[in-house]
């Protein structure tokens, strides 16, 4: 006969849920994250010494962000209580914050200005380029809409592009990883003011004078970001590539219609087909033609042909083979392909990896809602959650390559780095976190934990 539960105990063993986040503080620790984020900010915030100090704070707010089981501010007055979270934490319940804490400390951040947190993450950024070593680089740029349009009060929360409101933060991207971040309000656009060419402008000479001085450059956006002016920034400034879509004017329109269908290629992408053409442009405006490349969905990803009426176009303008200097580097890296009409293509279509990006720090975040009425106090939030997700896509490579896939989001993480039992106990003076045999053999807990002690720490060059 199975055996029954008949009585509920009590424990007063330290037993958390959550025994994955001792590993990833560990790490965050160790990489000398801490010592960074004071070095910037520190010096902007006036820190009671009798009370939490900062890296304690930083601390429960990272582990905050990888938990994900309670988001509202509240949820640390539950954590507060909790010696199995306290121990996990490596902390004294006396230690651990209270929402009020909570909500004074983000206040402090909340004079702190966006080139300080970007500082942070330009100085992360280059820390993987140094490991990394890439011999071209691809950097992607959007903004994501945060939809806050059941939020009473929030300032800066205004209406955006998808007609919520909400806020629109500013996004370059290299890889899987945001490298710069401009939080904004909702009604600020793509091409808002001059926040695109001089966000490009500042990353492009942190790789120049960090990274090094020669390294191709490709820019790719989409039609929010066509412009004249940053195009010319590009080319004649800052030397970088660029593949960035654009709307389809009426005079293109009439151009393309008079084109034969045999001078039409076709790009395929899994089921997908595209015809294309290619042909230099340059609008009424402009004062250089640059190569543009048209193209026109012929069959989509079920294998269903569509009518012309039905078949959405998009245009493309690239620079790729019409700048010598650069485009000397571009292939001397190694970029050849990069000149042919279909890779060109590909690359423009890449840009989709930027979404699943935000789909991922949105999954971190586990809503898009901001939790405080303040926009200084929600800048400073979203700045911590974006830092966090560096660091969460860091980790799966610096030390769980082998265990989970390096492009996991976050809930699958969680589901197995995260959320397992751990008890916490002491012997010989030594505190031991103890896991089943099970979640030992299978993530091979003890091999993380050594990598978790010694990863490549933080270095700017």
């Amino acid at each position: 006969m199975t055996a029954k539960i008949t009585k509920i105990g009590l424990t007063n063993d330290k037993i958390s849920g959550r025994g994955g986040l001792a590993f990833f503080l560990r790490y965050i620790e160790k990489i000398e994250l801490y010592s960074l984020i004071s070095s910037v900010i520190l010096k902007k915030l006036t820190v009671n010494p009798k009370g939490l100090q900062l890296q304690q704070f930083l601390k429960q707010i990272f582990a905050y962000f990888m938990d994900g089981t309670n988001m509202s501010m509240s949820g640390f007055d539950t954590k507060k209580n909790d010696q199995g979270y306290a121990a996990v934490l490596e902390n004294k319940v006396s230690e651990m914050a209270s929402s009020h804490q909570m909500k004074r400390f983000f206040a402090k951040l909340s004079i702190v200005p966006n080139k300080l947190y970007r500082m942070i993450l330009h100085r992360l950024f280059i820390w993987r380029l140094l490991i990394e070593k890439p011999k071209i680089i691809i950097l992607g740029i959007d903004t994501m809409v945060m939809d806050n349009d059941s939020s009473k009060k929030r300032e800066g929360c205004e209406p955006t592009y998808k007609q919520k409101k909400g806020f629109q933060p500013l996004h370059i991207c290299w890889e899987s990883y945001l490298i710069d971040v401009t939080f904004r309000k909702g009604s600020a656009h793509s091409n808002h003011g001059t926040d695109y060419i001089d966000c490009v402008t500042e990353i492009v000479n942190l790789i120049r004078s960090k990274y090094s001085m020669d390294v191709p450059i490709i820019l790719c956006a989409d039609s929010g970001f066509a412009d004249q002016k940053a195009f010319e920034v590009f080319e004649d400034n800052l030397k970088i590539h660029y593949a960035v879509t654009s709307k389809i004017y009426p005079d293109i329109k009439e151009y393309i219609k008079d084109l034969s269908p045999t001078g039409f290629g076709e790009f395929r992408k899994n089921k997908a087909i595209w015809k294309y053409t290619e042909f230099g442009s340059k609008l009424k405006s402009w004062t250089r033609f640059r190569r543009c490349i048209f193209t026109k969905l012929h069959m989509d990803q079920k294998g269903q042909y569509l009518l012309d009426i039905a078949k959405p176009d998009s245009i493309i303008y690239t620079n790729i083979g019409m700048r010598k200097e650069i485009d000397d580097k571009l292939r001397a890296a190694g970029g050849q392909k990069y000149f042919e009409t279909e890779n060109i293509i590909a690359l423009s279509h890449e840009r989709g990896a930027d979404e699943l990006i935000h789909r991922s720090i949105k999954e971190l975040a586990t809503k898009e809602q901001l939790p405080f009425k303040s926009f200084g106090m929600n800048r400073a939030y979203y700045y911590l959650l974006v830092i966090s997700h560096f660091i969460f896509e860091t980790y799966k490579r610096d030390i769980t390559p082998d265990i989970i896939p390096v492009t996991a989001y976050p809930n699958t993480f969680r589901r197995k780095l995260i959320d397992f039992a751990a008890k916490i106990t002491t012997r010989s003076r030594n505190i031991i976190l103890n896991v089943t045999k099970t979640i030992y053999e299978t993530i091979n807990i003890e091999q993380i934990w050594e990598k978790c002690q010694s990863p490549p720490k933080i270095q700017f060059a």
